[in-house]
């Protein structure tokens, strides 16, 4: 199989990955609302993001991994794929364990902080299980970035979309008999489940893999860890992120605006990831040509962004107009402060995907330094403005300081690359897509229009759907015309008819 067309499989699976996870979380997160309610919801929230704080544990080893493992297959060195899988994960194994016991009291005194005194109980019940899951998550993370140093992100999707599933399956049956901690026992089931499929198909690409991993190398963790330093920091600086958010969120919202917000951007995040999923499986790609052919990354970076932005624009503004549709469907009802959450993070994480291309072709050629800096920029600004908004106008606040940290720490990846490649700054909005973005704009005026006249005057079923007709009449003539979907087309075409 070409590389060209293993690049092309991986990213119709991660695509094919997002989609199918975002329809059972639409599933999940309805069923848990009925069945444990939003406040508990928001607790399960709350304590995810309070244990991701002990990710710094991971020694930023998952994102080497899938660098090296594809440098070393360039050159054919079976042996060192071998040695770097399992140092990593004892490594991981070990100094995560020991940095889990010690975060766990200091979890215990966050929640304390921003979660209210009725609702302790519940949250340190699940406490102890979140920790484990984490890290079951964080050694399977090596497991993973092995499969995708192969350029089988293909297998990894499908493993993700049993996962799911069966975590879907597995709430079903224990939500309802034991609330939250049915949840909780969920996801250490799936998570396990997850990790053993993941070294099992690992292992039959590489024969050499034990069936425990047990040799560790000095001189190879040092290699990893040299380039993992930068991922370290930048798993420090993602602490600002969303533990910081939820808590201030707790603080000057309550747990019912962390559900919502919880269920908003997960939303958001599942249409960033079937966008993203096909950038980032460029990243192996991308190290295998800096080995065998580096003149080459610079089109393929400008190719991927071109693409990026001709399906990220009319995908986001669909999204925006069909927030108030989710809220009904998922929620029951309209949400005001759910749709004000959607809209608001559809806004950053848009103007966030932009700067894929760029930041994955950082990694794939190991130049992190601009990755870094946007993450600590965002953090710093996510945690100083979230405070200082949230005094003022309370939980909104805090949402949009969000989303302002987001875009403009975002912009310091695509802005430092155009600047260092001699890209005119003028191609981050492309030529041939410069109608869509307009187009785009009068969809989503025309649909908020419609809605705020008309919303309770006749069926809401037939508002929406006259909403989204008129979007698609709007926006599809400039998609069908642009040159990138003939391109795409004939890609595609070529490829599979081979």
């Amino acid at each position: 199989m070409t590389q060209k067309r293993q690049v092309l499989i991986n990213a119709i699976m991660s695509m094919t990955q997002v989609a199918v996870i975002g329809g059972i979380l639409f599933v999940l997160y309805r069923f848990l609302l009925k069945t444990i309610g939003i406040e508990q919801l928001g607790i399960w929230s709350l304590v995810l993001a309070t244990t991701a704080v002990t990710q710094i544990a991971n020694l930023g080893l998952s994102g080497s991994i899938v660098k090296f493992v594809a440098k070393y297959i360039a050159r054919g060195e079976n042996d060192n794929i071998s040695s770097i899988i399992q140092t990593a994960s004892i490594s991981v194994a070990v100094f995560v364990g020991l940095i889990l016991m010690v975060g766990y009291p200091i979890a215990r005194c966050i929640l304390r902080l921003v979660i209210s005194s009725e609702s302790l109980p519940s949250a340190f019940a699940i406490l102890p299980y979140a920790f484990l899951a984490l890290w079951i998550t964080i050694v399977t993370s090596i497991f993973q970035a092995g499969l995708d140093g192969y350029q089988r992100m293909d297998i990894r999707s499908i493993l993700l979309m049993g996962g799911t599933l069966l975590h879907l399956l597995l709430c079903f049956m224990l939500a309802p008999r034991y609330g939250l901690m049915g949840v909780a026992y969920a996801r250490v089931v799936v998570n396990i489940t997850i990790l053993l499929s993941s070294w099992f198909f690992l292992k039959r690409y590489l024969l050499l893999l034990p069936i425990f991993p047990y040799k560790w190398d000095k001189a190879l963790f040092k290699e990893i860890i040299r380039y993992g330093v930068n991922f370290q920091i930048i798993s420090i600086a993602k602490l600002l992120y969303d533990p910081i958010t939820k808590a201030l969120l707790s603080k000057f919202g309550g747990l019912s605006m962390v559900g919502y917000y919880e269920m908003a951007n997960k939303m958001i995040i599942q249409l960033r990831n079937l966008i993203v999923s096909a950038n980032q499986v460029l990243i192996p790609a991308i190290a295998d040509l800096k080995e065998r052919a580096p003149e080459k990354i610079q089109s393929i970076y400008q190719s991927s962004y071109q693409l990026l932005f001709y399906l990220a624009l009319p995908l986001y503004s669909l999204l925006i107009i069909s927030i108030p549709i989710i809220s009904d469907l998922w929620i029951g009802h309209y949400k005001k402060i759910f749709v004000f959450f959607g809209t608001s993070l559809a806004i950053g994480w848009f103007l966030n995907t932009l700067n894929a291309p760029a930041y994955f072709t950082n990694l794939g050629i190991g130049e992190l330094r601009w990755n870094v800096i946007s993450h600590i920029t965002t953090g710093l600004l996510n945690a100083g403005l979230g405070f200082l908004l949230g005094i003022f106008y309370g939980g909104m606040g805090v949402v949009i300081a969000w989303v302002i940290s987001l875009a403009l720490g975002s912009s310091i990846v695509y802005l430092s690359y155009h600047i260092r490649h001699k890209v005119p700054l003028i191609e981050l909005v492309p030529k041939a897509n410069r109608i869509i973005i307009i187009m785009c704009l009068i969809g989503i005026f025309s649909s908020f229009i419609i809605h705020h006249n008309f919303f309770g005057s006749f069926n809401t079923i037939a508002l929406y759907g006259i909403i989204i007709l008129l979007f698609s009449m709007i926006v599809f003539p400039s998609l069908w015309s642009n040159p990138m979907r003939k391109r795409l087309a004939e890609w595609m075409t070529t490829e599979f008819s081979k």
